[in-house]
């Protein structure tokens, strides 16, 4: 059997810069992995007969069975290698749901990466990736993690100076939000983004600062284009944010398409205080901090 963590995604950049034929939406993004993590344990016992399961911990609503990103994951890699054998998932769930921040996507992530690990690595890194992009747009990301310019629908990754580290606090309160509302409520205020879009110069300027090892510098770059619709039906995001602000964040903002919000702290010791008044508050909260790469 194989551990992996399976490490939430953070968004310091997110801005939608056009609509395909096909319905999906191109993105530039900056996506940064962080310490707050599920666990993904896989054991694969070589068979003539295929099977798959699935038991978790940690969120009773979570699907055990093919409704669960992890479990497609494995079938994907399965009809992908050419495989057959018996593949037993046990999911500790930490990262909160349907939150923005990839949870989902981390698990399916681990699940590819342990696989590959226990069958003597059939796929490359590049090839994992082409499979993850089957499974959802942020999946691609989680299998290398760390930091990483993101456009295309999510399947174009550009490396780009790590986030420096430094403190942060991650919260969620109430109801998710759906990712396709999200997107179709930006189509309505865009027209489509049938616009062409000017260039933004943010992205660059936020992986300039974090070249410098300046994590604060690059907060006033920060930018997430979903803010501009989710808080209206997620009153909880702009709560949340200003009791981050309150606490001390250098800055607070959405990550992904929300409700999850992270606030950005100089002090430890203010984001403990801060993460104890969240979850007080009923927020499900964490301390963390950005991570790297997975070592693949």
């Amino acid at each position: 059997m194989r551990t992996e963590r399976a490490n939430a995604k953070i968004n310091t950049y997110l801005n939608v810069v056009g609509r395909r034929e096909n319905g999906y939406h191109d993105i530039v993004s900056i996506m940064q992995t962080v310490s707050l993590c599920d666990l993904v344990s896989v054991d694969f016992r070589p068979s003539l007969h295929t099977s798959i399961t699935l038991m978790s911990s940690g969120n009773d609503r979570m699907p055990n069975d093919c409704r669960n990103l992890a479990w497609r994951a494995a079938e994907k890699f399965l009809q992908k290698t050419g495989r057959s054998g018996e593949v037993r998932i046990v999911l500790e769930k930490h990262i909160p749901m349907a939150a923005g921040l990839a949870g989902g996507s981390a698990d399916a992530a681990a699940v590819l990466r342990a696989l590959n690990a226990l069958c003597d690595a059939p796929l490359t890194v590049g090839e994992l990736c082409e499979l993850g992009a089957m499974l959802g747009a942020d999946v691609p990301f989680c299998i290398r993690g760390g930091s990483a310019r993101v456009t295309g629908i999510g399947e174009c990754m550009e490396e780009i100076p790590e986030m420096p580290m430094g403190t942060l606090v991650v919260a969620c309160r109430g109801e998710g939000v759906s990712t396709p509302w999200a997107y179709g409520a930006l189509d309505e205020k865009y027209d489509g983004f049938r616009a062409v879009q000017t260039e933004d110069t943010r992205p660059n300027a936020i992986a300039a600062a974090w070249q410098k090892n300046d994590l604060i510098a690059s907060c006033v770059h920060f930018f997430n284009i979903f803010e501009q619709v989710v808080p209206q039906v997620q009153g909880d995001v702009e709560v949340l944010k200003r009791m981050m602000v309150s606490a001390g964040a250098r800055h607070a903002m959405m990550s992904g398409s929300g409700p999850s919000v992270f606030g950005v702290f100089d002090s430890r010791e203010d984001a403990e205080a801060c993460c104890a008044s969240l979850q007080s508050a009923g927020a499900a909260a964490f301390v963390c901090h950005p991570c790297g790469k997975y070592p693949l």
